[in-house]
């Protein structure tokens, strides 16, 4: 059965029990070593097929959007790292949040008015150790990245969730999907190695045309999250996999709603473990958060905490 932008319809409301062998061989090999996709192919439980997106990279330990935070986050056992996309004057895609500099780095003004050579002399990491003192490691060498970086970094075993930002210029997606290409990353047996997401669904549906394989999450704004109706599922539907919600507006009902749709339903940004296990009992498909150890850590014990015969 197909849904109406020709993807397989799964039936996500649906999940197995945990097989006991997810657990001795977690308990065994250690987390770090043995992730989502293991406990997958062993036998799907509700916990191990939640997956765990490191937002910004692991920005709870290090300076958000830097390869410092997106390395962390692959050693913390994230399954996907999150990441956005702005433009610089001369068209380079530079991976930093905010469309301006002054939060995460030592330049002011909007990313767009500065031209690569220019944003790559900016520290991108002191700010964190004067904002978590904390934190032992000083990260003031750290520098914004550039999208061509990040991928060389991580390679093709990694994965990602990118996010182009609304408001920038008509051929980003086209530029994400060119950079995408030189790195083998749209060439990759693995169809949901890359995710693409983004709140403008003009972006999204520009993709879909393109790239048809390609898992696309359209991101709903936070006032917008409880005016979904069938009918606006329906059409998101036709061009997305899936939709993002911020975890504040997310009722357990949202989830059903988006599943009956054939669509996956993602959480974002959830750093509290008490809100994390209620999202994995709700059966939410990936959750985003600062503290990929923490979610880790979370999934370890929902799936080592049930009985025998429950695994």
């Amino acid at each position: 059965m197909m849904t109406t932008n020709g993807k397989p319809l799964i039936s996500w409301g649906i999940k197995a029990i945990t097989w006991v062998a997810a657990g001795l061989l977690a308990a065994q090999t250690g987390w770090g070593h043995f992730g989502v996709a293991d406990a997958r192919a062993i036998y799907p439980s509700p916990a191990a097929s939640v997956e765990n997106i490191a937002h910004r990279g692991a920005s709870g330990h290090a300076p958000e959007s830097t390869l410092s935070a997106f390395r962390l986050a692959v050693r913390m056992g994230a399954d996907r790292v999150e990441l956005d996309v702005q433009q610089s004057r001369d068209g380079e895609l530079m991976t930093i949040h905010d469309s301006t500099l002054d939060r995460t780095t030592d330049g002011h003004g909007k990313v767009r008015e500065h031209d690569r050579a220019q944003l790559k002399r900016l520290d991108a990491g002191a700010w964190f150790k004067n904002k978590h003192p904390q934190h032992r490691i000083d990260y003031q060498d750290a520098r914004i990245p550039t999208l061509d970086e990040v991928l060389h970094s991580l390679g093709t075993e990694g994965r990602y969730c990118i996010e182009i930002k609304e408001g920038l210029p008509t051929n980003t997606a086209d530029q994400v999907l060119a950079t995408l290409s030189r790195h083998q990353l749209l060439q990759t047996q693995s169809p949901e190695q890359v995710i693409i997401q983004s709140f403008d669904p003009a972006v999204l549906k520009q993709i879909h045309q393109k790239h048809p394989e390609l898992t696309l999450i359209q991101l709903i704004h936070y006032r917008q999250a409880g005016s979904l109706s069938r009918g606006g599922l329906q059409r998101i539907a036709t061009y997305a996999d899936g939709i993002g919600f911020h975890h504040r507006r997310m009722e357990r009902e949202d989830i059903r709603r988006a599943h009956r749709e054939g669509l996956r339903i993602h959480a974002y940004t959830v750093n509290q473990k008490k809100k994390m296990r209620r999202l994995l009992d709700w059966d939410v498909d990936a959750i985003c958060t600062d503290f990929p150890d923490r979610l880790r850590e979370v999934k370890r014990e929902q799936l080592m905490d049930k009985p025998i015969s429950e695994r």
